[in-house]
């Protein structure tokens, strides 16, 4: 996009060769000369130069020949041109030519349907519609031939079925319609059968009716009819052109003429023939009543509202021999104008007008501006002064009638006298007179004078200038130091008295307030006060100035400050509503106290809600905004920059209110695959990748777009029109987009929903897979527990079938053959012995040891009191048959209650037979045998248990030596059953060595005998 302002055709230079031409007559000369120098007045009267973007095919444009312009109901505006169709946005332009869909490139006019479709006329090749984002072709012939196109008409009913009038110049009228029942039919209305033989445009009024106007004036049109219209004072020729007002009057134009029509009679002729002797082939009236007009190849003029004057603005853009094709309005109120040849124009912001050196502006750096009480404005530059009337600069000349030229630094009103200070060579006061005006013009950077008539002159060296006179060089200084006593760098840029007769010195290092001033003798005294912790106060100072609020402001370099008069308090605004104020320069307050700031980033507009931002985006000529006047009585607010002055119509700019752009989605991207339909948008599960191309509509200052988008969380900034989300997980997301542009609020959000289908292994079924999978081995390792649970049973019941097994064996030992042998032996002798009583008694208590082991034989485990009884009487026996040859004793040292602890049955007789008959009766001495049964703390796996512990003792010959004279065939099945049996229940129950045998000879060589335990 390039925004420029074209050079305006010097009127001067005209002159200059009209001169040429007419040097031979001297008379003729001058007269020629008065007549251009009223020319050049008349014209630079209105020579100012909108503000205005302009494109053409460099910038995307299908063709720099546009024909027509239409703003579609989505708020896209197309141009027919001779090479397509262009779609605009603000910023980029999307091109359709026969590659999509168009019959030709030639496209020449344009409508829009009811339903948002847009038909595009074919100079030759009929109708294209484009509909659901295709293209098509929509009617080529009529009765087997093609017509030509040289506008398309839909007029606005909906009563009935919607009719396109498509017609050139001379051709007639062909009207199509389209039926859901009947499908198309076609009516040609020719014009042979009335008195006009030309239609140059159908308009369609506010209340329905179709005007005409053709060859023979003005002609109503209805239902394929031609009626006319008799307007008093409107002859019956051509006219061109036709457009209604706001107030029920019309405007026809004609050649050379424009007819104001109200109430059926021409009640105003705009007479245009000094601009060309032509037809007037356009014309158009906008929202703010304005009218514009064009004639044929002399571009485009304008007559403000309220006004007769006629301004050529074609002249400066540069398009004064130009074919002006199309005026359109687009809903921003921007104008928009095609051309042939020269692209479109669009002229936006017009609440500005501005002018540069190109309109006689000594130079575009305006450093200050001032108006004098006729209403000439004052304008200093980097190059003089300029005195500005209605619209016409002139140069401010010295006495000796050359131009000053100096650098301005300031311009001051006091009683309509202008005190200037420039970059002179000499320090003298100069006064000058021009148009009744008085400058005293001096080389001091800043200057004020207070109301008890004191001149303050500020410099370059940290003090200012005292003194009753103006003429201080010829009355002698008075200096008075700001911030030191001797001179120092620093610049005195503004000095400001205020309502309270306070004298504020804004310099580069800060604000000096002076209070309590005094002058007497020459000599001038002040209170001086300062403000070094202030943000703002404590930097450089530019300006100065107070409202009607008994606050006094300050511009400076970090931003502005208020103080209050009242409180003597001050507020520092560095930065206000996300706006940087620093770099300020100016300020000014309009007629409801809104300030208004100059400042290097462009103008802003501060009401204490809210705050607008005017720059080079939007209209200004340069985001340098170096210098500001209101003109109260006007409403105009004059906006000095660096690139020229702007005038800017404060009631204009307040009608101006921005509505938020929408913001439209042209394109979704997901993987290879590209949408412009975005209903119920669903992507494939290798589609992850996804890119968003949206726009925000804005014509006035397309540059200032801003863009904030959610999709997951908060609200995201961003200054791109396009979004990128890579590697998205499956599921279905909302995305919403905001925008705004300068000064307006953010837009509603506009949504796009979209799904990513999941991979198998995202889906509901992969998960449900998991779970059976999950589930099966879980099932299986059940299974397994319940296996590994049946062997242990298994395992279980085959040893308590083993054990039921060494119980039937120990109940066959009880009854060991040796021990019944030997008692029946001894009984035998007793009897032999005559011992009959003896006899009697050991066959009783071995009918009851008996008794005992066939009662117990049975249980796995018995009482150990019961073992106790059952081994007394066994050892009883033995005694009794040995006669005394050993003795026993049975301890209970722990004196626990035998009657409630039992223990493995018949596991200790074996022991104490073994203990007697291989220890104590081969020894040859008297034995004893000692069983013992006791609780001890016993370490099992690092645990400590209370265990039961069984000694049996005897003094006998000791294991070695018994083992020594064992039988080698001898087996001891009692001791290897009882072994046995312990082994498996010390398994079972996770018990230590069951069993442990020591001799007592290995303790002590003196000693022998056996321990069992």
């Amino acid at each position: 996009m390039i925004k420029s302002i074209a050079k305006s055709v010097s009127q001067v230079d005209m002159g200059k060769n009209n001169l040429y031409v007419s040097l031979c007559n001297l008379n003729r000369q001058i007269f020629t000369l008065v007549i251009l120098l009223f020319s050049t007045l008349i014209n630079s009267i209105y020579s100012q130069t909108p503000s205005y973007y302009h494109y053409t095919s460099s910038d995307g444009l299908a063709s720099s020949t546009v024909y027509d312009i239409i703003q579609a109901q989505n708020g896209f505006i197309w141009f027919a041109t001779a090479n397509g169709v262009s779609r605009f946005d603000g910023n980029q332009f999307a091109t359709f030519r026969i590659n999509d869909g168009l019959n030709s490139n030639s496209i020449i006019a344009m409508a829009e349907g009811r339903n948002g479709e847009l038909y595009f006329g074919n100079y030759e090749k009929g109708i294209n519609v484009l509909k659901d984002e295709k293209i098509q072709n929509y009617f080529t012939e009529i009765n087997g031939q093609r017509f030509g196109i040289s506008y398309l008409f839909i007029p606005q009913d909906k009563t009935n079925e919607q009719t396109i009038y498509a017609y050139g110049t001379y051709s007639g009228i062909n009207a199509i319609r389209e039926s859901k029942i009947a499908g198309f039919t076609n009516t040609k209305i020719s014009l042979f059968q009335t008195d006009i033989y030309a239609i140059y445009k159908l308009t369609q009024l506010t209340n329905g009716k179709i005007i005409a106007t053709t060859s023979g004036g003005l002609y109503d049109f209805e239902n394929g009819n031609f009626t006319k219209l008799n307007i008093t004072g409107l002859p019956d020729s051509d006219l061109y052109s036709f457009v209604e007002g706001d107030d029920g009057s019309y405007l026809a134009a004609a050649k050379s003429i424009i007819y104001h029509i109200k109430a059926d009679k021409v009640i105003k002729i705009y007479d245009v023939k000094e601009y060309g002797d032509l037809g007037v082939s356009h014309i158009y009236f906008d929202s703010n009543k304005n009218i514009w007009f064009s004639i044929m190849n002399k571009g485009f003029y304008f007559i403000p509202s309220g006004s007769d004057k006629i301004i050529d603005i074609g002249s400066k853009m540069g398009l004064q021999n130009s074919l002006v094709n199309k005026y359109f309005e687009d809903n921003e109120g921007n104008i928009w104008i095609s051309t042939f040849g020269k692209g479109v124009y669009c002229l936006n912001n017009l609440y500005l007008k501005s002018y540069n050196e190109n309109d006689g502006l000594s130079n575009n750096t305006v450093y200050s501006i001032a108006k004098e009480n006729s209403g000439k404005i004052i304008i200093g530059t980097f190059n003089g002064i300029n005195i500005f009337e209605d619209g016409n600069f002139r140069r401010l000349k010295r006495n000796i009638g050359k131009p000053l030229t100096e650098y301005i630094y300031g311009i001051k009103n006091f009683d309509n006298t202008f005190y200037v200070g420039v970059s002179l060579v000499n320090q003298k006061i100069v006064k000058v007179t021009s148009e009744e005006i008085n400058f005293y013009i001096f080389d001091l950077q800043s200057f004020s004078k207070t109301k008890g008539g004191l001149y303050l002159f500020g410099t370059t060296s940290d003090f200012i200038i005292v003194n009753r006179r103006l003429n201080y060089i010829d009355e002698g200084t008075n200096r008075f130091y700001i911030f030191g006593d001797n001179p120092n760098l620093n610049r005195i840029n503004d000095i400001f008295e205020d309502s309270q007769k306070n004298v504020w010195i804004a310099t580069a290092n800060g604000l000096c307030k002076l209070s309590g001033l005094s002058y007497s003798a020459n000599e001038f005294k002040a209170e001086k006060s300062f403000f070094p912790n202030d943000p703002v106060l404590s930097s450089r100072i530019n300006y100065v100035t107070q409202d009607n609020q008994n606050n006094v402001w300050f511009a400076g370099v970090n931003g502005i400050a208020r103080y209050n008069l009242g409180s003597d308090s001050v507020t520092s605004f560095t930065n206000l509503f996300g706006h940087d104020l620093s770099a300020s320069n100016s300020m000014t307050f309009d007629r409801m106290g809104r300030l208004w700031l100059a400042n290097m980033k462009g103008l802003f507009l501060i009401d204490g809600k809210m705050i607008k931002h005017l720059s080079g985006k939007t209209g200004l000529p340069s985001s340098e905004v170096l210098s500001l006047y209101l003109d109260e009585n006007e409403n105009l607010l004059y906006v000095g920059t660096s690139n020229g002055i702007s005038l800017l119509d404060i009631n204009q700019f307040d009608n101006f209110n921005p509505q938020p752009p929408n913001v439209i989605i042209v394109e979704v991207e997901a993987g290879d695959s590209v949408y412009t339909g975005y209903d119920n948008l669903v992507f494939s599960p290798e589609q992850r990748d996804v890119k968003i191309d949206f726009t925000a509509l804005n014509f006035s200052s397309p540059g200032t777009i801003k863009y904030r988008y959610k999709f997951d969380g908060d609200w995201i900034n961003t200054d791109f029109s396009f979004l990128n989300f890579v590697s998205l997980g499956s599921g279905t997301y909302t995305l919403q987009i905001m925008a705004k542009s300068k000064n307006s609020d953010w837009s509603e959000p506009t949504y796009l929903n979209f799904q990513i289908l999941p991979k198998f292994t995202e889906t509901f079924w992969f998960y449900l897979l998991i779970l059976l999978i999950l589930i099966c081995f879980h099932l299986i390792f059940i299974f397994w527990r319940i296996k590994v649970h049946k062997k242990k049973i298994i395992a279980e019941l085959e040893l308590n079938e083993r054990i039921n097994e060494l119980k039937h064996q120990a109940l066959s030992a009880m009854m060991n053959p040796h021990f019944t042998f030997n008692a029946l032996n001894s009984v035998q002798y007793l009897i032999n012995s005559k011992r009959n009583e003896e006899a009697n008694d050991y066959i009783a208590m071995m009918a009851k040891l008996i008794r005992k082991h066939l009662d117990t034989a049975g249980s796995g485990f018995i009482l150990v009191s019961e073992e106790i009884i059952r081994l007394k009487l066994y050892l009883d026996l033995e005694k009794l048959r040995f006669q005394d040859r050993f003795s026993y004793e049975i301890i209970n040292e722990t004196h626990f209650d035998s009657s409630t602890l039992m223990i493995p049955n018949m596991i200790i007789q074996p022991f104490v037979e073994n203990s007697l008959w291989h220890g104590i009766i081969n020894s040859g001495i008297k034995g004893l045998l000692t069983i013992s049964f006791s609780f001890e703390d016993v370490n099992i796996d690092s645990i400590i248990s209370r265990s039961l512990i069984i000694n049996i003792t005897d003094n006998g010959i000791g294991i070695n030596t018994a083992k020594k004279n064992k039988k080698e065939d001898h087996i001891s099945k009692g001791i290897q059953i009882i072994e046995e049996r312990l082994k498996l229940l010390s398994t079972k129950m996770e018990l230590p060595k069951p069993i442990m045998l020591d001799d007592l000879s290995h303790r002590n060589p003196n000693f022998q005998g056996t321990e069992v335990i």
